[in-house]
């Protein structure tokens, strides 16, 4: 007998730039149709979804580079190239104390729709299991977002003014895709001890199914495996998925960076792990 008010909140981060409405919708549309034919008890209100928005705060610098480096207009390749202004400017400007302020408005826009989907109305924010999709740079700055907050708990206990699932204390599953965590971690020495993803409110039955899963596609020159970081990132992460994502146009080169929301290689395991974890809440 399938528990009818057990819930799901999921959280989908995108990457770098303005958010793909298209992309959040298509991605819903498709895991929540894969695991609706995974079971038929399973209901489409399972699952609650919530898009996280964070890079607003790096636009303005972003569209201005962009104007100012090709003022002649006669640069090649220009998908490519502001694939790799967004990836390092954001990279850069996270931990630039020039632009400490970057990171805090980043931080707040994380808390504010963490805030958002905990208030939701079919989210209990002590008990639903939360679990995060997390494109790209988002990882990072996810990964540290949640680190932090672990270390503030450390430090003080519960964080005031925060329900449980706004400190992760339900955190039941993390899916990487297209991530350069990898790269962040080793050069910054930051998150070397990788996360702790498994919620310390959930029930037994729900920690022993959490998971952290990261995909990858070979030819995507901004995603990389977590796996062989260290040991520690090795226990952290549970599975990593190389897949070939994209069209005949863009699955071969670094353009497929920004197809995997689509791709039945990606969307097919999400939707069986979230099929696995609602069977732990019955």
């Amino acid at each position: 007998m399938q528990n009818s008010t057990a819930k799901i909140a999921i959280a989908v981060l995108h990457g770098m730039g303005e958010p793909n409405t298209h992309q959040t919708v298509e991605l819903k549309h498709r895991v929540t149709e894969r695991y609706l034919a995974l079971d038929k008890h399973f209901r489409e209100d399972d699952l609650v979804w919530h898009t996280v928005e964070w890079g607003e705060s790096l636009l303005p610098k972003q569209q201005a580079l962009k104007k100012a480096v090709n003022y002649r207009n006669d640069l090649d390749y220009p998908g490519l190239r502001e694939l790799f202004c967004r990836f390092f400017g954001a990279a850069l400007s996270y931990r630039s104390e020039s632009d400490w302020n970057i990171k805090e408005q980043i931080d707040s826009r994380l808390r504010e729709h963490f805030g958002r989907l905990a208030s939701h109305r079919r989210v209990q924010p002590g008990h639903t299991p939360l679990v995060i999709l997390s494109h790209s740079f988002s990882s990072v700055l996810l990964a540290e977002y949640i680190n932090e907050m672990h270390h503030r708990q450390r430090e003080q206990g519960d964080v005031a003014g925060l329900t449980p699932m706004e400190q992760f204390d339900t955190l039941a599953g993390l899916i990487t895709f297209g991530s350069p965590l990898a790269v962040y971690s080793v050069f910054t020495g930051h998150l070397s001890q990788a996360l702790n993803i498994t919620g310390r409110a959930l029930p037994q039955r729900s920690r022993d199914a959490v998971k952290w899963l990261n995909f990858y596609d070979k030819d995507d020159v901004i995603a990389y495996p977590l796996k062989g970081i260290n040991e520690a990132w090795n226990q952290a992460v549970s599975e990593e998925y190389e897949i070939n994502v994209g069209s005949a146009a863009t699955s071969w080169n670094p353009a497929c960076h920004n197809e995997y929301w689509d791709d039945e290689d990606f969307f097919k395991p999400v939707a069986k792990y979230l099929a696995g974890l609602r069977k732990t809440l019955e």
